[in-house]
């Protein structure tokens, strides 16, 4: 029975931690905005304690922030400079990875990216969602196949995928990112290096102007020409 009662609770805490994830995603929960913790353990009839543990689980991801009365509040989505600054250390580490599991069959990803591709669910409830899990699994399997546990680390605690999503809402293109992922894994899996690195740089120009156009629309300034990622960020094509 005690272990029944802890399994609960594990589950209990998974479901507070994977609702209040998706309030701030999707803006139920703004940002820049403060958090009513006893709101939301009314709101999710459970006592403040579980949404505390939950709420710390987040501030790990970065979409919270420890407030000086020891509260919390969520953090401002990405700016146009965070987006780049973001983009330009992506544009760093990801054409290097995918040139680099392009060329080592023993630690080839192609299967894992291949089956991705094809379990992804284009009539999910929640597209973002969706987009967001896909999108991490995708480019962490094929930094995971470069085995430096340094590039991975500094990927991972950038949380890049939440914070961009957090932009566009269900609006993103996700047919064409699919589309440029499956060029990635077609070079992949046949030991192309150049041309996993061509299509890698390619997908992020694409993803860097499409979030940066939402960032420009949400500001309410001028939507930017396709050539400005080429002139912003390192390693574009001219």
């Amino acid at each position: 029975m005690g272990s029944a009662g802890s399994t609960k609770g594990r589950v209990d805490h998974r479901s507070i931690v994977a609702k209040l994830r998706a309030d701030i995603l999707v803006g139920t929960i703004p940002p820049a905005s403060r958090v009513n913790i006893a709101q939301l353990a009314s709101q999710l009839a459970v006592s403040t304690t579980p949404v505390r543990e939950a709420l710390r689980e987040l501030q790990g991801d970065n979409l919270l922030l420890g407030t000086s009365n020891k509260g919390y509040e969520t953090t401002k989505t990405l700016d146009a400079q965070g987006v780049r600054a973001l983009f330009e250390f992506r544009l760093l580490v990801e054409p290097w990875s995918a040139r680099l599991a392009a060329s080592d069959s023993l630690r080839n990803p192609s299967p894992l990216l291949r089956s991705e591709i094809q379990s992804f669910n284009s009539h999910a409830r929640s597209m973002q969602q969706e987009m967001i899990d896909h999108d991490s699994r995708f480019h962490t399997a094929i930094l995971q196949s470069s085995e430096n546990s340094f590039v991975l680390d500094a990927y991972q605690r950038s949380h890049c995928h939440l914070h961009l999503f957090r932009i566009c809402g269900n609006d993103w293109d996700w047919e064409a990112s699919l589309n440029q992922h499956g060029k990635i894994a077609d070079a992949i899996e046949t030991l192309d290096p150049q041309g996993a690195e061509d299509a890698m740089k390619e997908h992020l120009q694409f993803s860097y102007l499409g979030f940066l156009n939402y960032v420009s629309e949400a500001s309410g300034s001028r939507k930017l020409s396709a050539p400005a990622p080429a002139r912003m960020v390192p390693g574009a094509h001219a």
